[in-house]
């Protein structure tokens, strides 16, 4: 069987391979380039720099900022909380404890997706 007009599947993005201008990243999420920025300026993201310095976000970033955005605009929590709470369940997954299973954290994780939290 001839292999013409056959064509190679173009393998997956990694999650956390940097694709997205910072533009193209407040589009998805739905909020001001400014505010990538200003949560970058916070230590809350941390973009991939291209060699012209240049930031890039990934899917990964992407699920980070939906739960921040979940945590401030559904829960009310302002930046400073945002960080402590973010530290906190890193810690704890860092202790071990299954996120997974702790009823109050579904709709985090469902947010985070796949342990993004951190």
């Amino acid at each position: 069987m001839s292999r013409l007009g056959k064509r190679k599947r173009a393998p997956a993005i990694s999650p956390g391979r940097a694709v997205f201008t910072p533009s193209i990243a407040s589009e998805i999420l739905s909020l001001h380039p400014r505010t990538l920025m200003i949560y970058e300026s916070e230590n809350l993201i941390k973009p991939q720099r291209t060699a012209t310095n240049r930031r890039r976000y990934s899917e990964d970033d992407i699920r980070r900022v939906r739960v921040i955005q979940f945590l401030t605009r559904q829960k009310g929590v302002n930046l400073a909380g945002v960080k402590y709470v973010l530290r906190l369940l890193q810690s704890l997954a860092d202790q071990g404890l299954d996120l997974n299973r702790v009823p109050e954290l579904d709709t985090l994780q469902e947010v985070s997706g796949n342990g993004v939290i951190a």
